[in-house]
């Protein structure tokens, strides 16, 4: 073994034994640094052929602080192999300063894995889901989880250079003790924010009507405050979560986005009421953004709607009608959806007794299938990849009309209406492929269980009732016949003057920043003014 004395003043010698095993180790080093970019470029290749970009971002965001913590972890290994003595004291120093930025760069990483993988995987879910709990954990997760991420970090430095966390964490608990007791109010909104997201009574973008009957959309559920937009105002309102959550809340978009409006109209008092009844309804009935019978609105529209609008009347009356027309084949298409579904949970039901066989398996799948036709979706199975089970997509094209192609032309007719605002044209589409996302999801979830109903086959009934009862009430609600025009004529008064009371639905308070109905209403009592005068009835 050679041993040079290089500073015989402060102790320093020189081992050269340990060269080749320092020479062996910083190779192998070297080799694993080399492997990881080089598995990297690899993943990165496979990851962007796939459709969804989150395997990619990982990568990405891993690249470098995977390669600095291997570097460094691998320099910690091999300063014990330093060929000289004395440096005992200059060692553990340089192992503490290592351990110190493995932790640092551990820390980042898993907060930017958390900010830009995990919380925006869980945002692409929400948009998805019609869950409401998600939209309120996803951004509370963003909050707090690189918080305590970073908590954790740092006392794990502290701990690394020397700190005694005993004494600190001892004086931590007595500051959270002290800032608990203070900040009790803080800390009641905020477990209030909890409850409301348990027990939500709202979802984001919903109208609600205040104590003042102000509206107001809600705009987001924080950890302390819920922000509310006042549309009359044109200003946001900061609510606690606790008033909030103690108040009573009236709920305009629930359960559909249908708001019901009611205008007053004199008429004259020796008239027919019968006649100005009949007339008024076919006015309201009229008016493309009112609900009732798609089939009745489309026979009265040319003859009673617009002749009171300044301008644009044709162009509205002419959108109003293709809207319609769409709207009645998405009816079309959603009834026979869904009285197909209710006809195979029927005939599911005798089925079921005893269980089901291969040869009632093979007819339950092939009948589902052909319901599934009728929505727009196709049996898909991947032939190079046989361990993927086959799953429902979207069907490439068919002859006829399905309900997601009418879904879709409904929209884009809706879509070209002169009064909406560009808000509205982006949300339109962006909220209907929402809801046929769901649709798909819910549909391939049935598919699962009636391809494969070993353990669930006396429940195959109930899944498809599920499906059914979502369409019918969650995905597109149906017009009722308790949604048409009613007027109520009141008592005669004054100097032979009647008043009418004129109550209807609109078909979305959401639309035209929330002031759609207003418009409408105003609109209504034009043209009901406007047809009284023409037939001398006020």
């Amino acid at each position: 073994m050679i041993k040079i004395s290089l500073f015989p003043i402060l102790g320093i010698t020189l081992n050269l034994g340990n060269m080749g095993e320092l020479f062996n180790k910083s190779i192998t080093l070297v080799a694993v640094i080399f492997f990881l970019l080089l598995l990297m470029s690899v993943l990165r290749a496979i990851f962007r052929k796939l459709p969804n970009d989150l395997p990619l971002v990982a990568v990405e965001v891993s690249r470098i602080p995977l390669v600095l913590m291997t570097c460094f972890t691998g320099i910690h290994f091999l300063l014990p192999e330093l060929p000289a003595a004395g440096l005992s004291g200059i060692v553990q120093s340089l192992h503490s300063a290592l351990t110190v930025l493995i932790l640092v760069i551990a820390t980042y990483w898993i907060v930017q894995l958390v900010n830009q993988v995990l919380v925006y995987g869980l945002k692409q879910y929400a948009e998805q889901s019609e869950a409401m709990w998600d939209d309120v954990v996803v951004p509370i997760i963003e909050v707090i989880a690189p918080l305590l991420i970073y908590l954790v970090g740092g006392l794990l430095v502290l701990q690394t250079l020397g700190v005694d966390l005993s004494k600190l964490l001892l004086a931590l608990g007595g500051i959270g003790f002290i800032l608990g007791f203070a900040l009790k109010d803080i800390l009641a909104n905020f477990f209030s924010g909890l409850v409301l997201l348990i027990d939500t009574p709202f979802s984001f973008g919903d109208v609600i009507s205040l104590g003042d009957n102000e509206r107001a959309i809600i705009r987001k559920i924080g950890l302390r405050v819920t922000k509310l937009y006042l549309i009359d105002s044109h200003a946001e309102l900061y609510i606690p979560n606790g008033k909030l959550e103690s108040d009573s809340i009236l709920n305009l978009s629930r359960p559909t986005n249908h708001y019901y409006y009611t205008v007053s109209i004199p008429i004259k008092g020796d008239v027919d009421p019968a006649r100005a009844i009949a007339l008024m309804q076919k006015v309201v009935l009229a008016h493309p953004g009112t609900m009732g019978d798609i089939g009745q609105k489309l026979g009265v529209i040319d003859r009673y709607y617009g002749y009171s609008l300044p301008v644009l009347a044709n162009e509205k009356r002419e959108s109003g009608k293709q809207r319609l027309i769409a709207e009645q084949q998405v009816s079309r298409n959603l009834d026979n959806v869904e009285t197909a579904l209710a006809n195979l949970a029927e005939k599911l039901g005798f089925m079921e007794k005893g269980g089901l066989d291969g040869e009632e398996i093979r007819l339950l799948r092939g009948c589902y299938l052909e319901i599934c036709e009728m929505i727009g979706l196709e049996l898909f199975s991947d032939h190079f990849d046989k361990r993927r089970r086959p799953r429902l997509v979207e069907a490439s094209g068919s002859g006829e009309m399905t309900l997601i192609e009418s879904i879709r032309q409904w929209y884009k007719t809706w879509i070209t209406d002169p009064d909406l605002f560009k808000e509205d044209i982006v949300m339109l589409p962006r909220y209907w492929e929402q809801k046929l996302g769901l649709l798909k999801s819910k549909a391939n979830k049935v598919f699962r269980v009636v391809n494969n109903p070993t353990g669930q086959e006396t429940r195959v009934d109930n899944l498809i009732e599920e499906l059914r009862s979502w369409m019918k009430e969650s995905f597109k609600s149906s017009r009722n016949e308790w949604q048409d025009p009613k007027v109520l004529i009141n008592e005669v008064k004054g100097e032979f003057v009647r008043d009418t009371t004129v109550k209807f639905y609109i078909d979305d308070i959401k639309l035209e920043h929330c002031e759609r109905g207003n418009r409408i209403k105003s609109e209504v009592r034009q043209e009901l003014i406007w047809h009284l005068r023409q037939e001398y009835l006020m």
